[in-house]
Order: structure tokens, then C-alpha cells, then sequence
């Protein structure tokens, strides 16, 4: 991780002895009724964990889950106050709406470019032109690159994987696409290559003929880009219980990074037509295991948004973030 980077660090939590005995001194709390918004990819298998093991009822919640909400359409209905939580990548809209008043905040972090589990924002290229990968974007020079179309964070992406092989978006053409368009596009010969934004891809890649290229964690290790974010009821009300919250979620992560998995792994492979060993044996390393926040990597995304006109004015990461919660679960823990 970058020493120069300004972090909020969180001890690790306490051993799970410790926190079966924390969940039962707050068996007696009152009951609260949450709503959480989350779309249904692997990279929601933390919460799922935490979820199926009772960790959120042991806490005192009980929660509404509004599945198939990805999180940029979840920020109004964050700052309107009619979901409690989201799980959320950095965005211009989130930044945007936090200085237009909106009542929502960062609260922890939540997943990372990961050099132990680089697929987030990597290039891949048919293995048919690279039989062996590529290393740099200079092999796609003068060639047609697909991005999210659904997200800034992909043109993020790029931007620092051509400026890494010294090139700018004059020397490829770059085309946003949906996620299943990039595929088909990729195996058809509509493009050269396209840009992953979510791991979700990963076990789908291996038997469709795609080498695999460099990826963000080449180029900024660990960088932090997905986190949860609170809305005004958990915001204003008592720190103690958005820290119960993060509590559960992270014993939930902590037990997902030491192998456990929940049935919505397999649920998730049978809907989608994979093979669930393959699916339970996809890479598990960019969860953060505690939340920490990386602030210098928000600085970064927010100062090329700005630059890049995804922002409307130039913002601190600090504003974005409450971290009131997360001092609290540390004391908890």
C-alpha cells in the first residue's frame, strides 16, 4: 500500500470469540428496521456471508434488502431518506450530490484494486491476436477499446492505463458499451479489447478464447473504489447503532476472506449458467478486511473528475466521508 497515502487506519477486527460475545450483549437493543440497497453480483458475497450467518439480527436489525439496485440509481433514494445504506463506487454523482447537500456519506471502505486479485478495471484481448496477453497499452495502440458505458470509473480506468504505456485516448478509440455488449463486441472483432469493471467477469472469461492485459492494480496498487455509504436515518441518529451495522458486515467479510462461503454463491453461478466450484473459487483478496479508507485514492478519482468534467467543482475527500462510524466499531470490537 503507498506510504504517502493519507488513510484512515482500523485496527483488525477482534477475534470472533469476541464478537459472539459483543452480538450477545446487544441482544437486548432495540429492534431497527433497515433498508439496504445492493445489486446481486459476486462482489456483494461479504454481505451475503454476514446476511445468512444471522450477524445483522444479532446486532438488532432486521433488513429490507432492495436487491437489483445498482448503486448510482440507489443516491436519491439514499438522500431522499428511503434506503438506509449502499454499497457504492466512487462516482462523480455521489460526490456531486454530497455538495449539493445531500444527506449521505461515506462510511467505510469496501473493496480495492488488489494485486493478489487484479480484475478490476483490466484490459482483456482476444487470445486469437494475443495468444499471450498483452503487457501495456502500446500493443492496442491505433485499436478499439470498450468501456462501461454505465459508470465514469471506466474512463478513470483507462486513463491510467494508457497514461502507465504513455499514450492518451487520441491513440485509441474508445467505445462505452453495457457489460454484456463489451463481450460480444470483444468476440465478434467490434473491438480490440475492453476494460473490466467489475470481477463478477472473472469466472466467465477462462473458456471464451480472452488473454488477459494489464489492470488498475498494475498501475495503482490497492486502490480503493467501492464503499458503504448511509443515508440520513443512520446519519443522524445514534453512532452506535451505524457502528453495530458495520460490526456485522464485517464479520461477515472477515469470515468470506477466510474461505467461508455463502448459498448465494451457488445461487448466484446457477442463475448465470456457471460452474459453482469455479465460482467458489474465484479470487476473494480485494475486500477490505476492516473498512479503513484509503482518502488519497478518493482525492485522486475526485481530482481527475473534476478535470474531466464528471465533477462540477473541486471537492476534499474528507467532505464525503463520516468516519464516526467507523471509530466507534473499532471501540465495539
Amino acid at each position: 500500500m503507498h506510504m504517502h497515502r493519507r488513510t484512515l487506519l482500523v485496527s483488525a477486527l477482534a477475534p470472533a470469540a469476541a464478537l459472539v460475545s459483543c452480538s450477545r450483549q446487544r441482544e437486548t437493543a432495540k429492534r431497527m428496521s433497515l433498508r439496504v440497497s445492493l445489486s446481486r453480483l459476486l462482489t456483494m458475497s461479504p454481505f451475503y456471508t454476514g446476511y445468512e450467518a444471522g450477524y445483522f439480527k444479532d446486532a438488532g436489525f432486521d433488513l429490507e434488502l432492495m436487491k437489483e439496485l445498482p448503486g448510482m440509481q440507489s443516491l436519491p433514494l439514499l438522500a431522499g431518506g428511503k434506503v438506509d445504506v449502499g454499497f457504492i463506487g466512487l462516482s462523480g454523482g455521489l460526490a456531486n450530490a454530497v455538495s449539493s447537500g445531500a444527506r449521505l456519506r461515506i462510511v467505510a471502505g469496501r473493496e480495492m484494486a488488489s494485486p493478489s486479485c487484479p480484475l478490476h478495471g483490466k484490459i482483456f484481448v482476444r487470445s486469437k491476436d494475443f495468444p499471450a496477453g498483452i503487457r501495456d497499452l502500446q500493443a492496442l495502440r491505433h485499436r478499439r477499446i470498450a468501456i462501461s458505458s454505465a459508470s465514469p470509473f471506466g474512463w478513470f480506468c483507462i486513463d491510467q492505463l494508457l497514461e502507465r504505456a504513455g499514450m492518451t485516448r487520441a491513440d485509441v478509440t474508445i467505445e462505452p458499451m453495457g457489460s454484456s455488449e463489451r463481450l460480444a463486441a470483444l468476440r465478434a472483432g467490434g473491438v480490440d479489447a475492453f476494460v473490466t469493471t467489475s470481477t463478477d467477469m472473472n469466472p466467465m472469461l477462462k473458456p471464451l478464447g480472452i488473454a488477459p492485459g494489464p489492470s488498475l492494480a498494475d498501475v495503482l496498487p490497492n486502490f480503493q473504489y467501492s464503499f458503504i455509504v448511509y443515508g440520513a436515518r443512520l446519519l443522524d441518529g445514534d453512532v452506535s447503532t451505524g457502528a453495530r451495522f458495520l460490526l456485522a458486515y464485517f464479520r461477515g467479510a472477515q469470515d468470506f476472506l477466510h474461505g467461508k462461503t455463502p448459498a448465494f454463491m451457488d445461487e448466484y453461478a446457477k442463475n448465470n449458467d456457471l460452474d459453482p466450484r469455479q465460482v467458489r473459487a474465484g479470487c476473494r483478496g480485494s475486500f477490505e478486511p476492516d473498512g479503513r479508507i484509503h482518502f488519497g485514492d478518493m482525492q485522486k478519482y475526485l481530482d481527475w473528475a473534476v478535470s474531466h468534467g464528471f465533477l462540477k467543482e473541486p471537492i476534499r475527500a474528507p467532505s464525503l466521508v463520516d468516519t464516526r462510524f467507523l471509530e466507534t466499531m473499532q471501540r465495539m470490537a
